[in-house]
């Protein structure tokens, strides 16, 4: 009954029916000699009921040992203990986050709609600008806004329509997608996934460490960054970045707070690309303004097909708890990462969650994004946040 450490494995501990065994020799020799006969270790004698007490406790405590273990490697540690492994790198759990929704306002041209300008969806939520706004010529602007309550709240396409605060020449606000779900406290997955990703954080010019730390920003949802090192623009993922330049893609998170990020990473005479200017000023160098070029990404919305054959253990509610668990493991409520810009999303990274939500008889899983065709995979350009609602699942149930 003893817990073992190999340098190669690990710690490892006997196996129940060892431990079992184990107990039973000790009882029996505890009780030998005198010309007593053999103790009876039968499970269904008080003696065999207090030997598989013992067993128990021991294999509690050999189970504790292991939890105990795991807890010092960041990939399996949890709560309290991956919160202490986190701050060795000086990072700290992110609180809950607001959904982030991308709205188009429209008005009079040259009309600036500050940053925390309210508006309101029909479901009674209030969300606040992100960034303050010029309407152009074109007399449309699209704004990030966040809800004023964190959490993953659901708002609907074109359920953003009322204006809250007033602003003369903005006369209409709509949402065409739905919102990038906020969450609630960050997960186990989520904070390990930022924790390795951290430690280029340290780093400075790398595009890791301008991505480490512009993810860190509170309220930023989803980043990525690409670097073109080349003399002349390029594609890449789906985006024209300049010569000599990185492009920021990020999503939710304010704006001057992303400057100064960028501002702390990125090496001098290195160019930004992208559709948005945010501006950092440095406090303790005479109030140097630096202006950055990021990239707010389009909402686009995920669509999904599930087709499943019915059977007589299949519940009533299957349709809603299959939409239910593919939103979660989408947001990176689960084991796996939230979805997000510039990646390639594989249908079959659903199929475990759609049979452990019910489904024992599933048949396939396709995915599209926007209006494009379902297949097997979608690839996510830069310039595409992707968004998942429950009216984007259908549910096909086969008899």
């Amino acid at each position: 009954m003893a817990v073992t450490f190999d340098p190669a494995t690990g710690l490892t501990v006997d196996s129940a029916s060892n431990v079992l065994a184990q107990i039973e020799a000790d009882w029996q020799n505890a009780f030998a000699g005198g010309g007593l006969p053999a103790l009876n270790v039968d499970p269904a004698t008080p003696a065999g009921q207090l030997i598989a007490t013992e067993a128990a406790l021991v294999q509690a405590k050999d189970s504790e040992i292991l939890f105990l273990a795991n807890q010092f490697n960041p990939e399996t540690s949890e709560g309290r203990w991956q919160d202490a492994l986190g701050k060795i790198y000086f990072l700290e759990r992110k609180t809950a986050e607001p959904t982030v929704v991308t709205c188009t306002c429209t008005g009079l041209y040259n009309t600036v709609i500050p940053a925390g300008s309210i508006v309101q969806s029909a479901d009674g939520y209030q969300l606040r600008s992100l960034d303050s706004a010029t309407i152009p010529s074109s007399g449309t602007v699209d704004i990030e806004f966040e809800v004023t309550e964190t959490g993953p709240i659901q708002v609907a396409a074109e359920s953003v329509t009322k204006i809250v605060t007033v602003v003369p020449g903005w006369d209409t606000v709509m949402n065409a997608a739905a919102g990038v779900l906020g969450r609630d406290e960050e997960t186990q997955r989520e904070f390990e996934t930022r924790r390795y990703n951290s430690v280029a954080t340290n780093a400075h010019g790398s595009v890791l460490a301008i991505q480490g730390a512009v993810s860190a920003v509170d309220g930023v949802l989803d980043c990525a960054v690409l670097e073109n090192t080349g003399d002349s623009a390029d594609t890449i993922k789906g985006v024209t970045v300049n010569a000599h330049s990185i492009c920021v893609s990020v999503y939710g998170g304010d704006g001057a707070d992303i400057a100064e990020a960028i501002y702390r990473k990125k090496d001098a005479g290195c160019g930004t690309t992208g559709n948005t200017v945010v501006t950092y000023v440095d406090p303790d160098f005479n109030d140097a303004s630096y202006t950055y070029n990021i990239l707010r990404p389009t909402v686009t919305p995920v669509k999904m097909v599930v087709t499943i054959k019915e059977t007589d253990a299949t519940p009533n509610t299957i349709e809603k708890q299959i939409r239910d668990a593919i939103i979660a493991d989408f947001y990176g409520q689960g084991d796996n990462a939230r979805v997000g810009t510039a990646s390639t999303l594989y249908a079959s990274r659903f199929y475990p969650i759609v049979i452990a939500a019910g489904a024992s008889e599933f048949i396939s899983l396709t995915v599209a994004l926007g209006s494009g065709a379902y297949g097997a995979y979608i690839d996510i350009d830069a310039d595409e946040e992707p968004s998942l609602d429950a009216s984007d699942i259908s549910v096909v149930i086969q008899p």
